[in-house]
This record gives C-alpha cells, sequence and structure tokens, in this order.
C-alpha cells in the first residue's frame, strides 16, 4: 500500500477555509430558504386573514344581538363596516391561499396583499368616522384603527423588511391623510356645549402621541424582521461553512474548527496514538471480484472500521486505498488513548475474524495493524483546491513501518514500546524485536500480544 504523508502544501487562514465557493453557495441557500419561507409565510397570512374576517364579522354580530336585546339598540352602521371588513379579509385571505403556491407565487403579490390590507383597513376607518359626522380627531375611536398593530405583526411574517416597510409607509401617510380631510383640530374644547370631557383625549398632541406609538410598533417589526433575516443568513453561513469542511476534515473535528479553533486550522504539535491498518494481499483478492462486488467489500469494510473507532472514541484521518489512518487523542490528549488504540486494534482483529467466520468471501481477509505513540503535527494543509486535515511526523512513519512489518513477523498486531508504556499493559504484550526502521538512528521495541489472535498475517 502507497501512502504519501508528506504535505501538499502550506496551512491556510481561515478565510481560506471558508472561501471554497462557499459564498455561491450561501447566497443561493439563502435565496431558496427566503422562497419557500415567503410563500408558505403567505399561505399563514392567507389563513391569518380568514381567520381576522370570521373575528370581525362574529364579535359586531354577536354585540349588535346583545345590545339590541338587553337595550334595544342597534349597530347598524357598525355592523355595516364590519361586513365590509369581513368581506375584505375574507376575499383577500381566500385569493392569497389559492396564489400562495411554488408553481404561482411571484414576490410581487407580497406587495399587492400588502397593499389591499392596509387600504381596506384604511377605507374603513374613513368611513367610520365620516359617517358618523366627526373630525379627524375622532380617528382612533374607530374599532378598524386598531387592527393596524395586527396587519403589521401579520406582515411580520414575511421577513421581508421591504414590505414591511412599505406598509409603515402607507399606514402613516393614509393616517394623516384620513385626520387632514376629515378636519382633524388642535384641541376640541371641553368647554364647549354639551362637549363631553373626553374630547381632551383626542386632541392633536394624544392622537400625535397614539401615531407615534403606531409608527413605533411598525418600527419595532421592521427591526424584528431584519434580526430574523441575520439569524438566518449567520445559520446558512455556519451550515454552508460546516458542509464546506466537512468535505475534507473527519466529522470529529468540523464542529471544532467551525467554532474558531485556529490552531488546529494552522496546525499545531501534540502527543497522539497513530494507528494505520491494512489489509493483506489486496490485489489477489480484487482478482477475484467484479467491480461491483470489491466495491462492496471495501465498504463492508470501512464500515466495520468505523464502527470499531467510534467504539473506541477514536477517529478515521483518511481511508487510503486498502487501508486507514487512524488517530486516537487528536484533538484532545487523554491518558488512556494508547490503551483505546490497543483495544480498538484487538477488537478489529475479532470483528474480521467474525466476518471470515461468516465465509461471504471468496477468501478470508487478512490484516495488518501497527501502533505507534509519539509527536506528531497536525492541521490543515494543502490550497484551496485540495485541503485535507493530516498528521505529520515521525511518529506517523513509525506507525506505518510498524504496520508493514506485520508481514517479517508474521503477526496481525504490532506495537512500539511507547505504545505500550502508555497503555499500563505491559503483561498482555511480548517484545520480538527492535529495529531501527529507515530514516532512523534509534532503534524501536517491537511488540506483539501474548495471546495469539485468530486471524493470520504472512
Amino acid at each position: 500500500m502507497r501512502r504519501d504523508l508528506r504535505p501538499t502544501g502550506r496551512p491556510r487562514a481561515a478565510e481560506a477555509l471558508a472561501g471554497l465557493s462557499a459564498r455561491p453557495l450561501e447566497g443561493d441557500l439563502a435565496a431558496s430558504l427566503m422562497r419557500r419561507h415567503e410563500v408558505a409565510a403567505e399561505r399563514l397570512i392567507g389563513w391569518l386573514r380568514v381567520a381576522i374576517g370570521l373575528c370581525i364579522l362574529v364579535t359586531v354580530i354577536a354585540a349588535d344581538h346583545v345590545l339590541h336585546v338587553w337595550v334595544s339598540v342597534s349597530l347598524d352602521l357598525f355592523t355595516h363596516n364590519a361586513w365590509i371588513a369581513a368581506s375584505g379579509f375574507l376575499a383577500t385571505g381566500a385569493v392569497s391561499i389559492v396564489l400562495a403556491v411554488p408553481q404561482r407565487w411571484h414576490h410581487v403579490f407580497a406587495y399587492l396583499f400588502m397593499a389591499l390590507d392596509v387600504g381596506l383597513v384604511l377605507v374603513i376607518a374613513y368611513f367610520a368616522v365620516s359617517e358618523r359626522d366627526l373630525p379627524g380627531n375622532a380617528l382612533p375611536s374607530a374599532p378598524i384603527v386598531w387592527a393596524v398593530p395586527l396587519v403589521l405583526a401579520v406582515g411580520a411574517l414575511r421577513y421581508d423588511v421591504k414590505v414591511q416597510l412599505c406598509a409603515i409607509a402607507l399606514l402613516a401617510v393614509g393616517l394623516v391623510g384620513i385626520a387632514a380631510a376629515l378636519d382633524h383640530r388642535l384641541i376640541l374644547d371641553p368647554a364647549a356645549e354639551n362637549a363631553p370631557a373626553w374630547h381632551l383625549l383626542f386632541t392633536m398632541p394624544v392622537n400625535a402621541m397614539r401615531f407615534l406609538l403606531i409608527l413605533l410598533a411598525g418600527a419595532a417589526t421592521a427591526f424584528g424582521i431584519i434580526r430574523s433575516r441575520r439569524l438566518l443568513s449567520s445559520a446558512v453561513r455556519d451550515a454552508v461553512g460546516r458542509a464546506s469542511l466537512a468535505r475534507f476534515l473527519p466529522a470529529e473535528i468540523v464542529p471544532r474548527v467551525a467554532a474558531g479553533e485556529f490552531d488546529l486550522r494552522r496546525g499545531r504539535r501534540q502527543r497522539a496514538v497513530i494507528v494505520f491498518v491494512d489489509i493483506r494481499d489486496s490485489t489477489g483478492m480484487a482478482e477475484g471480484m467484479d467491480p461491483e462486488r470489491l466495491s462492496q467489500f471495501f465498504t463492508a469494510f470501512r464500515t466495520r472500521i468505523l464502527g470499531s473507532v467510534r467504539k473506541h472514541h477514536g477517529f478515521v484521518d483518511k481511508f487510503i486505498g486498502d487501508g486507514a489512518l487512524i488517530l486516537f487523542g487528536v484533538p484532545d490528549e487523554g491518558d488512556d488513548d494508547a490503551a483505546r488504540a490497543l483495544a480498538f486494534a484487538r477488537d478489529l482483529v475479532r470483528i474480521v475474524d467474525a466476518w471470515n467466520a461468516t465465509h461471504e468471501l471468496p477468501h478470508p481477509v487478512r490484516i495488518g495493524i501497527g501502533i505507534h505513540v509519539g509527536e506528531v503535527f497536525c492541521g490543515i494543509v494543502g490550497d484551496e483546491e485540495r485541503m485535507e486535515f493530516t498528521v505529520l511526523g515521525d511518529a506517523v512513519n513509525v506507525a506505518s513501518r510498524l504496520e508493514q512489518a506485520t508481514k517479517r513477523y508474521g503477526e496481525i498486531i504490532l506495537a512500539s514500546g511507547a505504545a505500550i508504556e502508555g497503555s499500563l499493559e505491559h503483561t498482555a504484550w511480548r517484545e520480538i524485536g527492535r529495529e531501527p526502521f529507515a530514516g532512523r538512528k534509534e532503534p524501536v521495541a517491537i511488540f506483539a500480544p501474548v495471546a495469539a489472535v485468530a486471524v493470520g498475517g504472512g
């Protein structure tokens, strides 16, 4: 099995990692989400219009009936306006529900229905005051005026701040225009003949305060929309960034890098346990399999490795051809890293032995495992076109040499003396040799399990 352990480039800054075609993807994803949200929101708003229309109708009819029974007073004028409001909301609600499907919906419809909602409220408010021969000061007394905050709250469901700002502007201009058209007065004098004292509640300063509160309510909804869109954009950026990182980083590393651990991005030195796993005579096995069967075999083998690695809390740095490079103690070192690595090796041998016992394959699977502990460089290497998380250093080379040495020693698992010392399992291992390995002056103590394992090397 050929392995290239040389770095392919220099570590890059965080911006390079996050910028791997992420911006166009972010824009496309955000646009897609907003499109779906816009249609779904307009459909919900349509049902709310229907509910509002029904509530207006039932409330006014019920009030008219109660007053007529109790005090023989009729609310014919209010009932007339209530029918207009209810009919208008029911009609616009029904039409918007029909149109609020992806195949029919167009963004301009949001402005159209917003204008219909605002126009309906303003028209009814005008008639409610003018038909009673009241001045513009009495505009706040019209019940429909109190639908203004409701219209703004419902409009905020669109998450479109431009539509919401247009609604606020139309309402502001419309209310001021109605008040001016109906001869709004600065002060209604309570000392005038038959003038009740509550006229003071409808003088210009008080009405100006009401008007300002409505504008502030609208501004609050607009800021809420802006904040929600920013949160959505942030979530999209985070999701796209994680997806981009997941293309070349192990799943166990992605959350840490995405959270901003820049030492992992830049690279750092630390102690780690390195495990190399390789299939023996994979070329001979491949000759007897068709491509589909060979693909299924390697998928099954990698699935077994992943299951065992996760069980012992390590992670697969990468699959290399018919083998794998597995790490323990990265990114966080632990006192039991070596022990977990050795336990993983024994567990994988047991799993492969059980697999061979099923006789699913024409030939038994034979593996070799090398384990070593030492200081490594771990981080992200490469350029913008090809980047990967990797470990580099002498410790990696020693683990690779140990795995290759299993062929010469006729063992399935070989571990260095450093790995055995770190595991506190001295009695379960025996020293079978010492070698300097290529490129090293100091020999490495080589250990094998004391108990024979079932799956043979060779």
